[in-house]
């Protein structure tokens, strides 16, 4: 009789109550069910490694100890399951939930590696587990690894441009700002109204040295969103870094026209293209303004310091205002 056939049997019957038991937070005994089912079912009966992998956290966060014993259990459970019956129906979908187990117990790299082998073309099951495993190895704080997993979940699903957005944020933070700005500009040809991409792509582009064509970007986006104040701030700042200290005036004092009164974003870069232009009086006064308000504003008394020609050491770092004010 095949599984999911029929009446419930003995193991459908342990395994119900170790769900119901997981439902209402009793993860131990829930656990201990999924093991009496485990040693009661036949080697080649695949519903006790399912269910137990199935019960394991979906989210991509760090597992408690207990999880991350649990999702061991799990994984075990599969790779003999896999030994004894390695073409059974659920095969496939047992592979994605041992991956997911063994990343959890810790090995997430290999979990990565086996994941993007096995994906198919228009898989949408393996392109979301691998997103979650990329998504762990964030947390791990294995770049690298992360960016196999999208690489593999874009091969998935290469449509999805949500993939190639987190893929762009990877290469970024791995110091590929080329790359970044390739992954981005995708998106936005595929997306040319979202605007998130086209400021995902501007920042890549700061990063990359292109700060002009960021500007120009920015620019465009800023007159279609006039209400944004952050838009103007990161117009503001690809300004400094592209050289045109009029135009960071600009977009600083736009911003500054539509900011809260406890913000002082703006005039903390106002304060830095001031200072660029050698306006180191005007500088100060926008300095001083940003620190009433917000006292806890780093870079504005940076750039305070700088502008009035005290020595930055009382701050315990000697950046210089350019440097300070570097991103937003």
């Amino acid at each position: 009789m095949a599984w999911g056939q029929g009446p419930p049997d003995a193991i459908a019957r342990i395994l119900a109550r170790a769900e119901a038991a997981a439902e209402r937070g009793q993860d131990r005994r829930a656990w201990t069910l999924f093991n009496v089912a485990r040693r009661r079912a036949e080697a080649d009966d695949p519903r006790p490694a399912i269910a137990e992998a199935e019960a394991l956290p979906e989210e991509a966060a760090e597992p408690t100890d207990a999880w991350r014993s649990r999702a061991a259990e799990a994984r075990d459970a599969h790779d003999e399951l896999a030994a004894e019956a390695p073409e059974h129906p659920q095969a496939a979908r047992a592979a994605r939930l041992r991956a997911w187990a063994a990343a959890l117990a810790g090995e997430h790299a290999e979990a990565i590696e086996r994941a993007s082998a096995a994906a198919g073309l228009q898989d949408r099951e393996s392109a979301a587990l691998l997103r979650r495993l990329a998504t762990l190895a964030v947390l791990r704080q294995d770049l690298p690894s992360a960016r196999r997993a999208l690489i593999g979940a874009h091969r998935a699903m290469p449509q999805e441009s949500a993939t190639l957005s987190d893929l762009g944020a990877v290469e970024l933070a791995l110091g590929r700002p080329g790359a970044a700005v390739e992954r981005f500009a995708r998106v936005l040809g595929r997306r040319p109204d979202d605007l998130l991409a086209r400021r995902d792509l501007a920042g890549a582009m700061v990063a990359a040295g292109r700060a002009e064509a960021a500007v120009e970007i920015l620019t465009q986006a800023a007159a279609a969103h006039p209400g944004d104040i952050d838009l103007r701030l990161e117009l503001a700042h690809a300004a400094l870094e592209a050289g045109d200290h009029a135009m960071a005036e600009r977009a600083a004092r736009a911003a500054i026209e539509r900011s809260a009164n406890d913000d002082g974003r703006g005039h903390t870069v106002l304060g830095a293209a001031l200072t660029a232009q050698g306006r180191r009086e005007d500088a100060r006064a926008a300095f001083e303004e940003a620190l009433r308000r917000d006292p806890g504003d780093v870079r504005a008394r940076q750039g305070l310091e700088s502008a009035s020609g005290e020595p930055p050491g009382r701050s315990g770092r000697g950046a210089s205002v350019a440097r300070g004010l570097a991103a937003p």
